[in-house]
């Protein structure tokens, strides 16, 4: 039998005073696949003891009846840590007077005096200790309004200029390589602008008042904190509801400021050294806001692009409106020289592991299927000279070893052995290069060895056949490691050249070259190229092609009968693409290392290296939206291993 519980009014009465607070809870919940709420808090206080009675949290408002059924689980329970037995209190202090009216007749009925006395000192400080424990972490960064001299009025201009920079998508035309020189009034130096949001990640501007400071962002340390700038690194973000601090929230909805969209909130903030996040200065807002006026207007009218993909050097004056009054904006492009020689090359984690230890430890790396390629060797594949396959062989040992010290001690070893050994130079661009500069110089270093190790006849008689041939696939990863260094180096005919020339050796492709080359003509709006190399592999079946298709198609005829049967070919292929070039959904900022035709996985890898494509393309994106629903019907998964710069990473 279920047990009646006991009414309240016949448990013993105290003379103690208690107090309810019911609170939105300044943390949020976050369910998969739902939209995030913040919680509510019902707090029951004993004044007399110092105990907390009761604590409840409810999804939305609790009701006067749930906020009653709290004061009687409250009255008929002994709180935890307490030798006090249940009871009835003398009174009930209400913080929230609507709740008090609501509920005070029903305590009357149990002999409950309720009274309307907020004390909100104590509940503050009782909720902020709750928050910090359910967060696991310190309380949110606090709101703009406490920094000296910020006004509602300022912050709502910021609010203001942000929603106009949002709305202007500089990101569609600026990359991170790209900054801009920005000085405005009365600041007699530029401050130095990343805009962010090109690779479709996270959108707003990273702001450096020094060059010096934007050259940190280039440097290698083992700690990324330490790259940040002594004073602080400052940005300005657009994020969701849940990353603005909870005294902006509030500010938002007592003032009223203006968000453009759901992902629109603009958050400044500061990042130190030692892992804190602080908010802009007065003087740091009033520039944002100046800033984010002037970019806009700056991006369309005066950067023309030049026959390599870059923008002409621009520069520019405008006078600004602002909550300081007409302020003086110049806005130059290029802002400086970037060392991309000196930028960080993508190198696997491997501190700890040791060259000569021996113990088990947690794998770094999945399977390398170039180790695989050791087995077939045996059927008489191989190099004629007898060094250059001993090389070769401790390459393949080099792939199949899980140590990345060991990897790269064999590396020097098989180049010790033979240096026509083009392997050693790739896992050596991949592992031990620290910058990309040092990256190139060891895949120069492996294609001059590869056709060392290949001969000049070799050529001539086997093109066409490359890749079907064993010992060509060292001399092709080099080559394509080469071309990706090149690109990334802004080197793009020379990219280019690397590209055309390995699918001339390999037509068939297995690399994925195709990907790259497709990806990189597009960059360089080389449209009739780009549709020759559509029609040269016309039966792919993947997102790049069947959505490049769509693009072009649109690019010629807008909405027209060809464009339409060509999206509709391409969901076919893979419904979950527009949902990432529309924004509905965000590019994620790790993707994934295995794409599945047809999945969500391939949509968001496509996505992060063609999403500024269709976003330059004039009413592409619009079009793309109207054509489609927001929700990916299911499609047969087929795994496959990510190929080709195309898929590889984003620009």
């Amino acid at each position: 039998m279920t047990r009646t519980p006991k009414s309240p009014s016949t448990l013993p009465q105290r003379q103690d005073t208690w107090y309810l607070a019911a609170r939105e809870l300044r943390i949020w919940i976050t369910p998969p696949d739902e939209e995030p709420y913040r919680p509510y808090g019902a707090l029951v206080v004993n004044f007399d003891q110092g105990l907390i009675q009761r604590l409840d949290t409810f999804p939305s408002r609790p009701t006067p009846d749930q906020v009653l059924e709290t004061l009687f689980e409250a009255i008929r329970n002994q709180p935890p840590g307490s030798s006090s037995r249940p009871h009835r209190p003398r009174e009930i202090h209400f913080e929230d007077e609507n709740l008090f009216k609501a509920v005070a007749s029903a305590l009357e009925d149990i002999g409950v005096l309720a009274v309307f006395q907020p004390a909100e000192e104590i509940a503050d400080e009782i909720f902020s200790e709750m928050e910090v424990h359910l967060k696991a972490g310190p309380v949110a960064i606090p709101g703009l309004l406490s920094q000296e001299g910020v006004t509602p009025a300022l912050v709502e201009a910021l609010f203001d200029a942000a929603a106009q920079y949002y709305h202007a998508a500089p990101w569609v035309h600026l990359t991170n390589m790209q900054p801009l020189a920005i000085q405005v009034e009365p600041e007699t130096e530029p401050r130095y602008v990343v805009v962010m949001g090109n690779g479709g990640v996270e959108y707003g501007l990273a702001m450096y008042k020094q060059w010096d400071d934007l050259m940190l962002q280039f440097g290698l340390a083992d700690n990324p904190l330490e790259l940040l700038p002594e004073q602080g690194a400052h940005s300005l973000f657009f994020g969701d509801v849940t990353q603005v601090p909870f005294d902006d929230l509030e500010a938002i909805a007592e003032h009223g400021w203006e968000v453009v969209d759901e992902e629109g909130y603009p958050i400044p903030a500061v990042y130190t050294r030692e892992g804190e996040v602080s908010r802009p200065e007065r003087a740091d807002l009033l520039w944002y806001e100046a800033a984010m006026r002037a970019i806009p207007e700056f991006v369309p009218a005066h950067l023309a692009v030049g026959d390599q993909g870059d923008y002409h050097p621009a520069r520019a004056e405008f006078p600004m409106p602002t909550h300081a009054g007409v302020k003086k904006v110049a806005i130059a492009y290029p802002a400086g020289e970037l060392p991309k020689e000196d930028r960080r090359a993508e190198m696997l984690d491997w501190a700890g592991f040791d060259a000569d230890e021996d113990d088990d430890f947690d794998l770094p790396r999945g399977f390398d299927r170039r180790a695989m390629e050791g087995s077939l060797s045996i059927f008489g594949s191989g190099f004629d000279d007898p060094k250059e396959q001993q090389a070769q062989e401790i390459m393949y040992a080099a792939w199949d070893e899980q140590n990345p010290a060991k990897r790269i001690n064999l590396a020097h070893q098989a180049i010790a052995v033979s240096p026509n050994c083009a392997d050693a130079y790739v896992l050596l661009a991949e592992e031990e290069a620290d910058t990309l500069g040092h990256a190139l110089e060891y895949y120069q270093k492996g294609v001059k060895a590869g056709e060392n190790a290949l001969g000049k006849e070799f050529f001539d008689e086997n093109v066409g056949y490359f890749w079907g041939i064993l010992e060509t696939r060292p001399y092709m990863r080099a080559r394509a490691g080469l071309a990706n260094s090149l690109w990334d180096m802004g080197k793009k005919e020379e990219a280019l050249t690397h590209y055309r020339e390995m699918l001339r050796l390999n037509p068939n492709d297995n690399q994925g070259i195709r990907y790259s080359l497709l990806n990189l003509l597009m960059e360089l709006n080389r449209r009739e190229e780009t549709d020759a190399l559509l029609d040269e592999y016309d039966g792919e079946w993947s997102s790049e092609w069947r959505y490049t298709l769509t693009l072009r198609a649109f690019q010629k005829g807008g909405d027209s009968p060809a464009a339409r049967q060509v999206l509709k070919e391409a969901l076919e292929q893979n419904p979950y693409v527009p949902d990432y070039l529309t924004g509905a959904k965000r590019i994620p900022n790790r993707l994934p290392e295995m794409v599945s035709l047809g999945r969500e996985s391939e949509a968001a890898s496509y996505s992060s290296t063609h999403l500024n494509f269709w976003r330059k393309t004039a009413g592409a994106v619009d079009w793309l939206k109207g054509q489609t629903q927001p929700s990916a019907q299911k499609a047969t998964e087929k795994p496959k291993k990510k190929t080709g710069r195309g898929q590889r990473g984003r620009k």
